[in-house]
């Protein structure tokens, strides 16, 4: 894959999770502005663009035409590279990539999160990403009859503090993690922040599992997921921001 169709995937994932926020954040004009300046700078052709934010949109629950289609393994790449950051971390990355401020080892990292494809394994896919589908499906699920949370529900999803939701009572609180399949058939993913906030918080952490979304969704609750369910840990590349003051410029300071 050539290296501008690598970083182009970056953006375009930057365009498919953050949505209505990036496309105002980059400041190019509307949708279609936006696939322009973009295939212009990386020069890429502005449709294939559009088609690569596409790709990712079944795990943000926006413009849900690809909702059938797997992750390839180089889209995979990016999400996990990317999922963890928040869309200030994100952002800086993608401005970086569109206006030229990436420095050669900025960019070498980069492009090494997306091996070529002979050497990434064929059949892993990301599998059962929560979509706004499922987390809808629950909030009118938490206000019916058939629910077994009473209290206060508290819309977290936008925290990044490894669950969806927080339900507030006189009692206890309680945090809910939700995921969902569009069929019947899946494994899950947690993200490491997540799996980690479920062994923190034990009893008090649940994972409600909507399976086959697309036709009659089947609700499972898990208790203590941490506990209930056996996993596998996965390792994988991922990207950090992190600012380096060099001793020079402390030196400086202290003098």
């Amino acid at each position: 894959m050539e290296e501008n169709h690598k970083l182009g995937l970056f953006v375009s994932y930057y365009l498919s999770r953050f949505d209505k926020k990036a496309y105002e954040n980059l400041g190019f004009g509307n949708q279609a502005e936006t696939h322009n300046k973009i295939g212009e700078k990386l020069k890429v052709n502005p449709h294939t663009v559009k088609n690569w934010r596409d790709e990712f949109d079944p795990l943000h629950g926006h413009r849900v035409g690809w909702y059938q289609r797997k992750l390839s393994p180089s889209r995979v790449r990016v999400v996990e590279a990317l999922q963890d950051l928040d869309e200030s971390e994100v952002r800086l990355i993608i401005s970086d990539i569109l206006f030229g401020q990436t420095d050669d080892d900025e960019k070498i990292k980069l492009l090494n999160v997306i091996p070529e494809e002979s050497q990434i394994e064929k059949n892993f896919v990301l599998r059962g990403p929560t979509g706004k589908k499922a987390e809808e499906f629950f909030i009118n699920f938490f206000y019916s009859d058939s629910s077994p949370f009473e209290g206060t529900l508290i819309d977290c999803r936008d925290n990044g503090c490894g669950y969806d939701f927080e339900v507030v009572n006189d009692i206890q609180r309680v945090f809910i993690e939700v995921k969902g399949l569009s069929g019947e058939d899946g494994g899950l993913v947690f993200t490491n922040k997540e799996w980690s906030t479920a062994k923190k918080n034990g009893e008090h952490y649940y994972l409600i599992f909507i399976r086959n979304l697309n036709k009659t969704p089947e609700v499972t609750i898990v208790q203590n997921p941490f506990i209930a369910l056996k996993s596998q840990k996965s390792i994988y590349t991922s990207i950090q921001i992190q600012w380096i003051v060099s001793p020079k410029e402390l030196k400086l300071i202290s003098s």
